[in-house]
């Protein structure tokens, strides 16, 4: 199986809610200081998408706000707003940028984040099947099958782990144990394969000089997590230089490592749905964690709307999840306890509830075509996935739910 062949292969569309776009004004007043538009981006990541769109547009970028993120390799369209102050006049109506462009919506009362956000509409190409696995794919969608949808563990995609992407831990576990300097190195001065660009500079730089601070700030460019060692080169603590880290990058990585501890809690959880009532999971093998699907007729009206709170400060799981958490937990040889901190001005784990099963609905599978790049072998099939994702939910977990 192939996804992402091309970044047109991979297609996500934001849709906002009602309220939101009922909001919206055509011209600004003082209840309405933010202008919003359509973000259409291919192959950028969204926080660089925002970084462009703020140098283009000559706006501060911490007045341009998103209300998701979406994948880099791929064409996306999502909202996001600007602060109408930074314009001297009424915000553009389209701009373009290098693969990217603006569309003026309106302007709103509030400035983007993902309560606006009422769905995301996938249309997926996959690549490189063969017939047997063109029929899996039908065969466990209707394994899947309930009344709303198709219905499946609601786990955190590998792309939420990225800060543990050198394949040496997560800096956010290094944090729940207040060891800065591993958090520090293992968020910016670990190299990893897949590291580009200045990203690329940074991690080698910082993984041949760590400790030599002059020598490293010699190295690497002009970029914000230059920060954390200029602090460092001028006599601050670990965790000082942490918190110089940008407030995004903090968030991540303490984000990531709770989305770790869900899905290890939501995947023992499915394990014991799938045995209590025998029938059966599909369980998908993944560098983070095997993905356990239980079948859809395992799963009760109670099981759906089940919720897990993130793991965090102050976190009381109920009578069902409590076993599991404890187990995971006793896996990681982590004391809940520690996910409080009180240190980090503000940074914290937070404990929001997160649906334990999604559900994708409206979705279709197109009938098997050629693929246009397929060399010889039987692996010769393609088809396309369009389905609709509550926000939060990740398309790549649907798709190794169905077996790609």
């Amino acid at each position: 199986m192939t996804i992402r062949r091309t970044p047109e292969d991979f297609r996500v569309e934001e849709r906002c809610t009602a309220a939101f776009l009922a909001g919206l004004a055509p011209e600004r007043d003082l209840s309405r200081p933010f202008a919003a538009f359509t973000l259409a981006k291919k192959s950028i990541a969204t926080p660089d998408a925002l970084r462009f769109v703020a140098r283009a547009l000559g706006v501060p970028p911490g007045l341009v706000r998103a209300a998701g993120i979406k994948d880099r390799h791929a064409v996306t369209r999502q909202t996001i707003t600007i602060d109408a102050a930074a314009f001297r006049r009424s915000a553009p109506r389209v701009f373009d940028g290098d693969g990217w462009s603006l569309e003026f919506l309106g302007y709103a009362a509030r400035p983007a984040d993902s309560s606006i956000i009422a769905s995301n509409r996938f249309d997926i190409v996959v690549r490189a099947l063969d017939r047997r696995a063109c029929d899996e794919l039908v065969r466990r969608a209707e394994f899947l099958a309930t009344r709303e949808g198709v219905g499946f563990v609601n786990y955190f995609g590998d792309q939420r782990f990225g800060s543990a992407r050198h394949g040496e831990g997560f800096p956010g576990r290094a944090v729940a144990e207040g060891d800065f300097e591993r958090a520090l190195r293992l968020a910016i001065g670990t190299p990893a394969r897949k590291d580009i660009g200045a990203t690329r500079t940074l991690t080698r730089a910082l993984a041949t000089h760590w400790g030599d601070w002059p020598a490293a700030l010699a190295a690497i460019p002009r970029m914000p997590e230059r920060a954390a060692i200029d602090a460092l080169a001028a006599g601050a603590d670990f965790r000082d230089a942490f918190l110089k880290l940008p407030r995004f990058t903090q968030e991540i990585v303490l984000d990531a490592y709770q989305s770790f501890l869900w899905n290890a809690i939501a995947r023992r959880l499915a394990r014991a749905v799938a045995d209590e009532t025998a029938q059966g999971a599909y369980e998908a093998p993944d560098d983070f964690g095997a993905l356990v699907s239980p079948r859809a007729s395992a799963l009760t009206p109670a099981t759906r709307a089940l919720a897990i709170p993130m793991p965090g400060a102050g976190v009381s799981f109920d009578e069902r999840v409590a076993p599991h958490a404890a187990a995971a937990f006793a896996d990681e040889a982590l004391d809940p306890a520690s996910l409080d901190r009180t240190d980090l001005g503000g940074l914290r784990f937070g404990s929001a509830p997160r649906a334990f099963v999604a559900v994708a609905r409206d979705l279709t599978i197109s009938p098997p075509e050629q693929d246009e790049f397929a060399g010889g072998g039987r692996a010769n099939l393609a088809a396309t996935l369009a389905f609709d994702l509550p926000r939060g939910s990740y398309a790549t977990v649907l798709l190794r739910a169905l077996g790609q």
